[in-house]
This record gives structure tokens, sequence and C-alpha cells, in this order.
């Protein structure tokens, strides 16, 4: 988030030098990310410098293993935590998880155009992701695609608040204006979403390890032009299309596209994966920013303002809603075509 956790630096030392054994380190908060729940901060200390993610609340224990799991497969493009003192790839401190990562020089995709090599390669890199056979062990405790659920059940609370319209501050009146003046799209991707989702578990398509939140943000390039896969909050089981849907009709150029999947090396993406895909992250943020602004009692003024900007920016041009109703657009207009040569 943009703003400090409610805990003292002090604590947060004192857990750093119980549980990884990092003497005295200085902490710098870093105000990264889009997450109500989790915080960054760069550690200086006399061993090097490295990455501190606090996340409130309970731990996936999935996005820790996962990165590890994977550099153990040779995929040295996932960073994977710090084992504590102890083994642990994570610490408390009080309702705080503390998980430590090395820290990376370079820029993320949101601070740099990269090359068509670098696309082929971070292309390569996915698919080799996706290619990686996961055993049952780690299989049992990653979340599986559910197709239309999570959202909907996470909108409810949502839409009780709007239905009642009592509101808690005025940050909230503006979202339930913003919210009822795109009522007709909101209520579109809903139905959609649900339509599309009981479309595509019927197909039971082949289920992938995904990052899931493989967005521009979520990439470092270092000095060397190595690329490395940061945050695996949202891993999942899931089809392949749960990490292209961020390549295919996303607002980028055709040749980047194009470059992605030469590297990525296959082609039969599957068009309905890809809309309903859209149509979940359209439900990831209703669903978000709904519960920051109409739900939360803990968050400042300057993150429910942050909020509802973003809140209200879904519905701009060329933004997820406007790409989610292209990406159902594309997969008609396919389904058409495909009727009329068979015809």
């Amino acid at each position: 988030m943009l703003e400090p956790p409610k805990l003292a630096d002090e604590i947060i030392v004192a857990h750093l030098r119980a549980n990884y054994d990092l003497g005295s380190p200085a902490l710098e908060f870093l105000p990264l990310g889009n997450d109500a729940r989790a915080w960054a901060y760069r550690v200086e200390s006399a061993s090097g410098a490295y990455y501190l993610k606090l996340r409130k609340g309970e731990v996936n224990e999935a996005s820790l293993l996962a990165p590890q799991f994977l550099r153990s497969r040779g995929l040295e493009n996932a960073v994977a935590p710090l084992p504590t003192t102890t083994g642990l790839l994570f610490a408390r401190a009080d309702d705080y998880a503390l998980t430590l990562y090395p820290f990376i020089e370079g820029k993320s995709k949101w601070d740099m155009t990269l090359t068509p090599a670098q696309w082929r390669d971070w292309g390569a890199i996915m698919a080799a992701i996706h290619r990686v056979a996961v055993p049952p062990n780690l299989a049992d405790i990653i979340p599986r695609e559910a197709f239309a659920q999570k959202w909907i059940e996470r909108l409810k609370p949502v839409d009780g608040v709007l239905a009642r319209g009592r509101f808690q501050h005025a940050v909230a009146e503006e979202m339930a204006l913003i919210w009822r003046q795109n009522l007709a799209d909101i209520e579109l991707s809903r139905r959609r979403y649900q339509a599309l989702g009981a479309q595509l578990a019927g197909r039971s398509p082949a289920f992938v390890l995904c990052h899931a939140d493989i967005h521009p943000a979520n990439i470092i390039i270092d000095g060397t032009g190595f690329i490395h896969i940061v945050d695996w909050d949202e891993t999942t089981l899931a089809p392949k299309e749960r990490d292209l849907m961020f390549f295919v009709d996303d607002g980028r150029p055709v040749e980047t596209t194009a470059a992605f999947l030469s590297g990525y090396g296959e082609r039969s993406l599957d068009r309905l994966g890809l809309a309903y895909y859209k149509y979940d992250w359209v439900m990831q943020e209703l669903a978000d920013y709904g519960e920051r602004v109409f739900l939360s009692s803990d968050l400042s003024a300057g993150e429910l303002a942050f909020a509802l900007g973003e809140f209200a920016r879904l519905f701009d041009a060329d933004d997820v809603v406007d790409r989610a109703h292209r990406a159902y657009a594309n997969l008609q207009a396919g389904q058409a075509s495909t009727k009329a040569i068979r015809g």
C-alpha cells in the first residue's frame, strides 16, 4: 500500500533480528502495490539489501512454496522467499506475516519499455512455468480455479450495502454514485462472467500452475537483462489463459503480443478462456474496491481516495471493463466464423 501499516518500525526490526539474524537492519518504507493488506520495505543490513513484505492476516502458503518449487526445477526467474533461521518461509509479528526476499536492483515493466527479444524471453519463461508438473503434495495446497464462484460470493456484502443505501462516509457515497452510473456495464459483466465460467467448467480444461497476477509491475528486469518474477500471492491451478489474458487483447501493440507468443510457442489460445478471465478480472476489481470503500473501517482518507480513483478508472476506454467486452466480442465473432465455415 501507499501508506505504512499500523506496526511500529521497532517491532519489525526486532522480528527481523530474531528470525533472520540480520543484526541491526535499517528499514525504508516503499509505497508500492495495490493490495490493501500488504506493505513493502527495503531492508539494509551488514549482509546486504533485502525486500520485506508484510501481510496482515493469514498467509497463502502456496504463494511461498510455488516459487521455491519452481527454482528447485531450474526456473530461477521465480523470486522465492528466504528462510528464517528455523527454516520457515515467513515470521509472525502480531497479526502480520513478515516475508523476506532478496532485493533485486532493477526496473519493473511499468518503468521501462521491453524489447521484442525480452517479450520473447518472457513468453518462454511463462511457457516453462506452465509445463512444470506440480507434485501432488504441492497441488493439494494451491487454490484451484472454481469458475465464476469466488467473486460472486465476495460481491454479496457489497451488493447489500448498495441495496441499503446507507454509507459510512462521503467517499462511499461517491463510489455508490459511480457504481449506479455504470450499473449496466457491471451487471452485464456479472452475467457474462457467470455464463462463460459455466461454459468453461463444462469443457474440463487442463490446469497448469499460474502466477495469476502477471501484470507488468510483477516482473523486474535487472542490469543484466535477466527477468525476475515477483509477487506470487495469487498462485492458482487454472487453464493457461489465466496468465495469458494479461498478454492478449490487453492494450499492447500487435507486435508485442506476437513476440510474447512466439516465445511462449503456442498459438492455440482458447478465446472462451480469455474472455472469461477478462471478466474475472473485472469482478475481482469490483469486489476489491467495493470491500475497501464500503466495508473497511481501518483505511485512511488517502487510501480511500486512492481506491475510489482506481475504481472509477475501471470504466475508462481501454481499461478492464472495455477490454473484457472486446474479448467477448472477439469470442462471438470467432464462434460465428466457425459456424459459417462448418455451414
